[in-house]
């Protein structure tokens, strides 16, 4: 499939024309569930199945569902480009879609496409949602009970809600239970076997505690033999709220509701590359404000969706089923994102984002015993993370509790005001702008003091002073405090473990020619480590120094130069080199310099080091 993310990716659902102005095969592809007489059926859509769980749904909400899961598919089949790649210039697509639906009169309304195209575009970071619909989809019956004259009606003691199998959705589901006498109906998109096995034995063990009060609906809704391109999965949220407006409208409401922390559904960026939708924004204020506007014009009513946990942290979240009703359950429960990827009986990775902020939660709220340590695929606390990239990940969380912990109001408004102006005219509730900012500011303060407290007990937990402290753990990192370092220092400490040990291997016995010679050597031995440094550094970026035309106007952020000290070089002669590169580069970059001294010409190196260091925005690495 062309991976040409600037030309609209053509979609064609359910047996829809390609338009005229359209070349054949001109980057598209055709989704269907049903199998027509042109096509094969590529995606599974549950649609019978989840019409007979509810009798009967009209047109416009039987539309809407293959609509969502469309989109859904089509984002998981078109990828927004190598997560190896260096800039990630694939990340924002545009998409193109035709469906043919039941009710064309409703669809075709201008308004309606441009409000969903607008929630679409903000959700995910696509550059491009654009919609045609024709006429002419039907589907048969499902059962002699699909009639309206069976719809379920008006149920005013019945409360709808999104159900995942994660911990805030349980937790947000006891609470229910616990404190209304409402039936619960859940609502779930089911993909994979392991999250469908996850969410049926929650719902039996509800059952069990809260009998006659708990319905599971569910959704079925994956690639059908098509291994997926895409695991960012931005548009999920739609698909999610949309099975649950769905069953709303089967239930005469149109209220739905989202347990969801706030930490997690604000997510700011803990990093400069994380923008759009690479910090996903899928029960974002502004998401959920676009979508209740969508809904409201599909449903002929205003609609509202409700985030009961907006100020809570996800520490919040497990101490209320540490003290609730049946806190054995939260290890039943899955918080994972890579949930494809694990073996065995585990049901975490352990190094995905959302494991991360698990596991520091379980620690800050004193329930690391019930949340147990053999859910995880990998104990990043006290063994080596084998992917660098994961750990970068524990730094940027730590890093960025750490600034909410001790951010002033004022210093934490200004270095947050571009992610707070596309939140606060969103937020749920009375008050003024300055209450509500001051809400977000005291959630994300509250989250850093718990992330603290959840490092201190994990080093007294773990820390055994007999024990030599594993390379690139947990405890690791808080040992070397990596996470008070600036990205640009963590970046050339990792150069550095990278060139030194290499070039006393590469120039064993031929040593090189020259100092362009050895420049040329470890420009190559960097990019051939380049993509995997991208990876673990995607906020900075270095270039060799002596490479750099125009040495003012290179974007990176490090800029390396080697030195070479053999035969007449003196270590006075590289000093007066590396002092001249101190001036002619710009002042906000920061230089490496590789000294490489095979004869030890360099009698004292720290006083070396030091006599350049001392002066800020220089790094040397001597390598012999």
């Amino acid at each position: 499939m062309p991976m040409d993310n600037d030309t609209p990716l053509l979609v064609l659902c359910n047996g829809a024309a390609r338009p005229t102005e359209r070349a054949t095969n001109d980057n598209e592809m055709s989704l269907d569930y049903l199998p027509m007489a042109e096509t094969q059926a590529n995606v599974r859509i549950g649609l019978p199945n989840f019409v007979r769980d509810v009798y009967y749904l009209p047109d416009r909400a039987l539309d809407l569902l293959e609509l969502a899961a469309f989109v859904y598919c089509a984002d998981r089949m078109k990828s927004r480009g190598s997560k190896r790649a260096v800039e990630y210039h694939a990340w924002a697509r545009s998409f193109h879609f035709v469906v043919k639906v039941r009710d064309h009169a409703f669809w075709s309304r201008k308004e309606v496409a441009d409000c969903l195209s607008e929630a679409l575009r903000f959700m995910t970071g696509d550059r491009e949602y654009r919609f045609s619909f024709e006429p002419g989809h039907s589907t048969s019956k499902t059962s002699l009970f699909d009639d309206e004259q069976f719809s379920l009606g008006n149920a005013c003691d019945t409360t709808v809600a999104l159900f995942s199998g994660g911990l805030d959705s349980l937790a947000g589901v006891l609470d229910h239970l616990e404190n209304t006498t409402d039936q619960l109906c859940l609502v779930s998109h089911q993909s994979q076997p392991g999250t469908v096995r996850t969410q049926r034995q929650l719902v039996m063990a509800l059952d069990k505690h809260y009998p006659g009060r708990v319905f599971h609906y569910k959704f079925q809704c994956n690639l059908r033999g098509i291994r997926a391109a895409e695991e960012s999965q931005r548009s999920r949220a739609f698909l999610y709220t949309s099975i649950a407006f769905t069953i709303a409208l089967a239930f005469g409401q149109n209220n739905v509701t989202i347990f969801e922390n706030g930490i997690t559904s604000l997510n700011f960026p803990r990093r400069a590359d994380l923008i759009g939708a690479r910090a996903s924004r899928t029960t974002h204020p502004k998401a959920i404000h676009l979508l209740n506007g969508f809904f409201s014009l599909l449903l002929g009513d205003t609609t509202k969706m409700h985030l009961p946990f907006l100020w809570k942290t996800k520490t919040d979240i497990m101490a209320s089923l540490k003290v609730g009703a049946h806190p054995e359950l939260i290890s039943s429960s899955v918080s994972c994102s890579r949930t494809f990827q694990n073996l065995g009986t585990a049901t975490h990775c352990g190094g995905c984002s959302q494991c991360v902020d698990r596991r520091f939660a379980a620690y800050g709220s004193k329930t690391e015993k019930i949340d147990h340590p053999g859910i995880y695929a990998h104990d990043i606390i006290g063994t080596s993370i084998p992917d660098r990239e994961v750990r970068t990940t524990v730094v940027d969380y730590v890093r960025q509790a750490r600034d909410f912990s001790i951010w002033s109001e004022d210093h934490f408004f200004q270095e947050m005001a571009t992610e707070l102006s596309e939140i606060v005219d969103y937020l749920p509730g009375g008050g003024g702008e300055f209450q509500r900012l001051e809400l977000i500011r005291e959630l994300c303060r509250r989250h850093g003091e718990q992330v603290f407290f959840a490092m201190k007990r994990i080093k007294e937990t773990h820390d055994n002073l007999y024990v030599t402290v594993a390379p690139d753990s947990l405890l690791d990192v808080i040992h070397g405090r990596d996470y008070l370092k600036d990205p640009v220092s963590l970046l050339v400490d990792r150069i550095c473990e990278l060139v030194g040990p290499a070039i006393g291997k590469m120039f064993g016995r031929n040593p090189p020619k020259d100092e362009p010679d050895l420049n040329v050597k470890i420009s190559g031995l960097l990019d051939s480590h380049r993509i995997d440094l991208r990876r673990e550094h995607p906020a900075v970026s270095f270039a060799g120094g002596y490479a750099v035309p125009d040495h003012g106007s290179d974007s990176s952020d490090v800029l390396i130069e080697a030195k070479y000290l053999r035969g007449g070089t003196t270590p006075s002669k590289a000093s007066e080199g590396m002092a001249a590169d101190l001036t002619k580069y710009s002042q906000d970059k920061h230089i490496l310099f590789v000294v490489y001294d095979p004869q030890r010409a360099v009698r004292d190196d720290q006083i070396f080091k030091d006599d350049f260091e001392a002066r800020g925005r220089c790094t040397v690495l001597l390598v012999r």
